[in-house]
């Protein structure tokens, strides 16, 4: 019986999820070729991003965006400044990043995604667009791994950008466990508060003006939940077992703590090339395995 590539199995095991989330571990990574291998692969799909898009060239270094390419009969949310020809306009309305399109192809196109909003605003559009299709890819931006916890099934594209082991600590960041349930409920009613479990008592803080006497007292609690971004100083100052609602409220790439919702990694993709340097891809694809080994570890231009 011929083996079944990498690249395949990561395709049988997305066909299970409705909303799934590509994260890049760093800039041009390569994350939008694997959104595109994704859309080629299945049909009346819709393609949206979390990132700072919807403009031709990148706002940071001014280098031409590589295009999404959508099939006759995918959708799209984009900004209504850039249709494209060849696509129909469902629907257009107002969102924090501008004026957005939700279109559907009716031949192959090239589009550029554009953000519409924050992670919640993002879950309710995709919810929405659910209605007109079997399944979202969310081109999630590099440095915004929030909207993973909000996504069925995420996808990490690494690769030679940035040291081999800096990426495998941040993929084990992804992979923060969930609370349990005991602390999920204490939580569950104050989830914008600090909250600090200290035996049968629970305390609440405001976070913007008593964090200093919440980690205060975190040295004698069994955890403290804090919804704010958090960086080394703070991090350094938790005593107790940390919670945060996701992974992109921790500004470090290590600590421990958990997180109030599990990330569902099933692949992890890897771009052996980039514009300064480039990778045996198998070697590269053997590495990630070896320490991920539950996890489907393909690149989509490597055919072994």
């Amino acid at each position: 019986m011929e083996k079944i590539k990498d690249r395949e199995k990561i395709l049988t095991e997305v066909a299970k999820y409705k909303k799934i989330s590509v994260v890049g571990l760093a800039k041009n990574i390569g994350k939008t070729t694997v959104v595109n291998y994704l859309i080629q692969n299945f049909s009346n799909s819709c393609v949206m991003t979390i990132g700072r898009d919807g403009e031709e060239r990148d706002v940071l270094d001014g280098a031409a965006k590589p295009h999404v390419r959508i099939k006759n009969g995918d959708f799209a949310i984009i900004s209504s400044k850039y249709i494209p020809h060849g696509v129909e306009i469902i629907e257009t309305f107002d969102a924090p990043s501008g004026k957005v399109a939700f279109v559907k192809a009716k031949i192959d196109s090239e589009v550029q995604t554009i953000r519409v909003g924050g992670f919640e605003l993002t879950d309710i559009l995709s919810n929405y667009v659910l209605e007109f299709c079997d399944r979202i890819i969310i081109d999630g931006a590099f440095a915004r791994t929030g909207m993973a916890s909000y996504a069925d099934a995420v996808i990490v594209v690494t690769g030679v950008t940035g040291d081999l082991s800096e990426n495998v600590t941040k993929i084990k960041k992804l992979l923060a466990p969930r609370v349990d349930n005991d602390i999920h409920e204490k939580i569950s009613k104050n989830e914008n508060f600090i909250v600090l479990s200290m035996g049968d008592e629970v305390f609440v803080f405001d976070p913007d003006r008593e964090i200093e006497k919440a980690l205060e007292m975190s040295e004698n609690a069994d955890f403290i939940y804090i919804p704010r971004v958090i960086g080394e100083s703070v991090l350094s100052r938790v005593k107790c077992k940390l919670v945060v609602p996701s992974t992109d409220f921790i500004l470090a790439d290590r600590g421990n703590f958990e997180i109030l919702k599990k990330i569902n990694v099933i692949g992890i993709g890897v771009n052996s090339s980039s514009k300064k340097k480039d990778a045996n891809p198998r070697i590269l694809m053997n590495e990630l395995k070896n320490i991920f080994n539950d996890i489907i570890v393909f690149d989509v231009l490597y055919d072994p």
